[in-house]
């Protein structure tokens, strides 16, 4: 009888061994990312330009080698109460109307949406060169509201801001602090809306090096 009883708990403790490997093997497969990447092979991001939409906020800095002449060019450095921080600099830029434009001093409005910040910058440098008023001028464009929203089974869900010109999915989720033992990372989902204000949703798997090559890999402005 006490060899029968033995004999039955070893084959239940072999039974608990056997399930927790089963269990750590499955988990494993569930949270490790990319497992079929090949480390012999080359992976190239090809990023796309992001388009102006409404409401982004731009900053605009228009320059020359007289410091002086353009002043008029950019009213908010006469100012005192400029503040560095995000919120001074998001108040002193440009906010792209409901139209499309923005409006610039001496120059008047600027057809701005669906053009990539290099565009604009070009165009509004074209601009102040046919007014022969300022001496080899420069100007600077940047888009100082970018941000994405990161939710559901992250350690840090919210939204967060970047000033980088490329950011991609995965330092997306790596500075919400990774996704948990729970999230499912064969299914993140990415929810964009066009300058026509269309959303569509996709579905990426990060366990598999696919994605690396799709155009989801890059994350835009409101994603």
């Amino acid at each position: 009888a006490f060899q029968y009883l033995g004999m039955k708990n070893l084959n239940l403790y072999v039974l608990i061994i056997l399930t927790i490997i089963c269990c750590s093997c499955s988990s494993k497969k569930q949270v490790v990312y990319m497992q079929d990447l090949n480390i012999d092979e080359t992976y190239t991001m090809k990023y796309k330009s992001y388009l102006v939409k409404v409401d982004d906020i731009l900053k605009i800095e228009i320059n020359s080698e007289n410091p002086e002449t353009a002043i008029a060019f950019n009213p908010g450095a006469l100012s005192n109460n400029i503040s560095p921080t995000k919120e001074g600099l998001l108040y002193n830029g440009y906010i792209v109307n409901s139209d499309g434009d923005i409006y610039l001093p001496y120059i008047g409005k600027v057809k701005v949406q669906d053009m990539s910040i290099e565009q604009i910058r070009s165009h509004i440098y074209s601009s102040i060169k046919d007014m022969d008023y300022l001496k080899n001028p420069s100007v600077d464009v940047k888009l100082i509201n970018a941000h994405f929203t990161v939710l559901g089974e992250v350690s840090r869900p919210g939204t967060y801001d970047y000033i980088k010109n490329n950011m991609n999915l995965l330092e997306a989720i790596g500075i919400a602090g990774d996704l948990t033992i729970n999230g499912k990372r064969n299914d993140i989902k990415i929810i964009r809306e066009n300058n026509e204000g269309i959303k569509s949703i996709s579905s990426i798997d990060l366990t598999t090096s696919n994605f690396l090559k799709s155009d989801n890999f890059q994350i835009f402005s409101g994603d």
